[in-house]
């Protein structure tokens, strides 16, 4: 299970780096308009929420209980299955006009990363 929760940390951190050095490649599908900096300046501080749950990750890897650890991983599960995928499929994609075919692919690569960091929990045992 540690091997998938690098790989995760590893996907963590290359969000990190798009969205602080080249936000423009994840901002086109948001149809917000021109780049502005308020507008680099809301992605970069997306990316510091990924720098957060890279360091959580990092701290839940390291605690001796499985109860513990599934505690923090269940969490971050939650948060990309309702917060971000709900969020955008329930009214966050229609009220900014983003296309389908972005909508689908961003929140469905919410869902597979909630669904298997579950499946991390569920399999993490002591």
């Amino acid at each position: 299970m540690k091997t998938v929760l690098w790989v995760y940390i590893a996907f963590n951190l290359l969000q990190t780096v798009v969205l602080t050095f080249s936000p423009e490649l994840t901002d086109r599908a948001y149809l917000g308009g021109e780049m502005t900096p308020t507008r680099a300046f809301q992605w970069y501080a997306v990316a510091g929420y990924h720098v957060l749950i890279i360091a959580v990750t990092i701290v839940a890897m390291g605690l001796q209980r499985a109860a513990d650890r599934r505690k923090l991983i269940v969490i971050n599960a939650l948060m990309y299955l309702f917060w971000d995928a709900g969020s955008q499929l329930a009214h966050w994609g229609r009220e900014i006009g983003m296309a389908t075919s972005d909508l689908l692919i961003n929140s469905g690569v919410s869902i597979a990363t909630g669904l298997l960091l579950l499946a991390v929990a569920w399999f993490d045992r002591d």
